[in-house]
């Protein structure tokens, strides 16, 4: 119990700090306002961090997640050599600091290829760190399914059309749930984007640039915000799978 209190307990003062009134964000507690999220609103620098966010995420949810379903459907259904060591490589950015992984592309990118920095080489990094977790729900999601249901293949039906009309839509539901799990991931990831993602900023980055200048309170009212749609979308992703498991 004090374990989780002191977990949850920093980012539920961030969220109480972030309707205070006081310009030093913290106490004293002047009186409660929405002062700082309007200030929020109107700061360029935010908006154009929050558009390069979600720019992001999304590029990076729509390759890492039929990447990742592929990786799943191969391991869960496919029989070959090196299966274990091929799971092994796949599941590796998990484990590996972020850090060294945006060293690591920003070395390959620029030196290399001679590619420029810039939203794109961001998302293509998160796709190397988000694509594992797209692979772990997918595959749990087809280690429950009922290969029977796949009997219209015993009546002639061709494999594709078996997939598409059967398979994919008794899956969709863990694909969606990947997908809101990796978007969220996404908009977190510092140590990648630090490394691959130049000139630009996004939100968590727009958050670390204003902590080096000093902690402002418009910084609790956007951390409430990256916490509010944090977990709404993980509650999403939660219903949805429970909905179709049901």
């Amino acid at each position: 119990m004090g374990g989780f209190v002191f977990l949850y307990l920093p980012l539920l003062l961030l969220m109480f700090f972030s309707f205070n009134r006081s310009e030093s964000g913290s106490f004293p507690v002047t009186s409660f306002s929405l002062h700082w999220y309007r200030r929020l609103g109107e700061e360029f620098f935010v908006r154009d961090a929050f558009v390069n966010s979600l720019l992001v995420a999304a590029i990076a949810t729509a390759v890492a997640v039929p990447v990742g379903t592929l990786c799943a459907f191969g391991l869960v259904r496919g029989r070959f050599r090196g299966k274990g060591l091929f799971l092994s490589l796949i599941l590796m950015p998990m484990v590996v600091p972020g850090l060294l992984i945006g060293i690591a592309l920003l070395i390959v990118l620029v030196p290399i290829f001679q590619v420029g920095l810039s939203l794109g080489t961001a998302a293509l990094g998160h796709v190397v760190i988000l694509t594992p977790y797209v692979v772990l729900v997918v595959a749990t999601r087809l280690y429950g399914f009922d290969r029977t249901l796949e009997a219209a293949a015993d009546l002639g039906a061709a494999p594709t059309r078996v997939f598409w009309h059967v398979t994919l839509p008794l899956v969709m539901p863990g694909i969606l749930a990947a997908a809101l799990i990796v978007f969220t991931l996404s908009l977190d990831q510092f140590g990648v984007t630090l490394f691959t993602i130049g000139s630009n900023s996004t939100l968590p980055m727009y958050i670390w640039s204003q902590i080096e200048l000093g902690v402002t309170p418009t910084v609790n009212a956007l951390g409430t915000l990256f916490i509010v749609v944090s977990v709404g979308v993980l509650l999403l992703a939660h219903l949805v799978l429970q909905r179709r498991s049901a």
